[in-house]
């Protein structure tokens, strides 16, 4: 099952909600559905289901936070079974990204400017869909609301021209490269009926193919990451965790359009805007 957020125009003051994606060959539709926390699954809500084409598709979740594991792939890309890390959030880096950060499939985000280099980074996105804390890899699968596509743009500051570190940024962490708004498109949709021990991850750039990678190739597979990051935090309904990006991240331009498309869920479509341009805000 496919579950998306959306605006509908006809609705009172245009509030969003979610639905239930209805595959047609006349059409695909949206059945507004519930998310049950005590059952752990989505239920039909109430309103008219409407034609897709009629609504606007927002991000597919409502994060308090959003946890990106980082390193979690082998230098050359592979992770042979004996290699991969043992559970623990000890023995897993997480950054967190502000819920500002996040936006939708379609949706253009602003390049921070000439002095940054941005960089895509196709990943798998795990959404909660219940309130958990300390959940082991055999219980993951029961927290989990969906799986969708997610792009965790980064930022680096640009060296100087005479290669030092940029003098106004000097004893900035890293970790501020991933805090830019818009840094976290995320879409189209959530499936929930996901196997996410085998996925195919591909990401294009202007039609390029730019990243190709399974889940098979995660250091941490993604049940062990969901048990990490809940030993470390209580996670909420909504909350986002980013399970790791194939190797060979690379730069993107102003007027870059980028696909991360895996199989099973869909495309979430992104395209580099100029500097200060924020288009689609939400």
């Amino acid at each position: 099952m496919f579950i998306c957020r959306y605006i509908d125009s006809d609705t009172e003051g245009g509030r969003p909600g979610y639905g239930r994606l209805e595959r047609s060959i006349d059409g695909d539709t949206v059945v507004p559905v519930v998310h049950d926390r005590a059952a752990g699954r989505w239920v039909d809500g109430t309103g008219r289901e409407r034609p897709l084409a009629e609504v606007t598709l927002l991000p597919p979740a409502e994060p308090s936070k959003i946890a990106c594991l980082a390193l979690n792939r082998a230098p050359d890309g592979h992770a042979p079974v004996g290699d991969r890390r043992p559970t623990g959030s000890a023995s897993c880096a997480v950054v967190l990204k502000p819920p500002s950060s996040l936006t939708g499939s379609g949706d253009t985000v602003r390049h921070p400017g000439a002095e940054w280099e941005l960089k895509y980074e196709a990943e798998l996105a795990v959404v909660i869909g219940t309130r958990c804390t300390r959940v082991p890899p055999s219980g993951a699968a029961r927290v989990v609301a969906g799986y969708t596509c997610a792009n965790d743009l980064t930022a680096y500051a640009k060296p100087s021209a005479d290669g030092s570190e940029d003098a106004g940024r000097t004893g900035f962490p890293a970790v501020w490269a991933k805090h830019f708004d818009g840094f976290t498109p995320l879409g189209p949709w959530l499936a929930t009926d996901f196997d996410p021990a085998d996925a195919e991850i591909i990401c294009t750039v202007d039609g390029e193919t730019v990243q190709r990678a399974g889940t098979r190739d995660l250091l941490t597979p993604v049940p062990e990451v969901i048990a990490a990051v809940s030993e470390h935090m209580t996670l909420l309904p909504g909350d986002v965790i980013l399970t790791g990006t194939p190797a060979a991240s690379g730069p993107l331009l102003v007027g870059s359009r980028v696909e991360v498309a895996i199989a099973d869920i869909g495309t979430l479509t992104t395209t580099i805007g100029m500097p200060g341009e924020r288009k689609n805000e939400r």
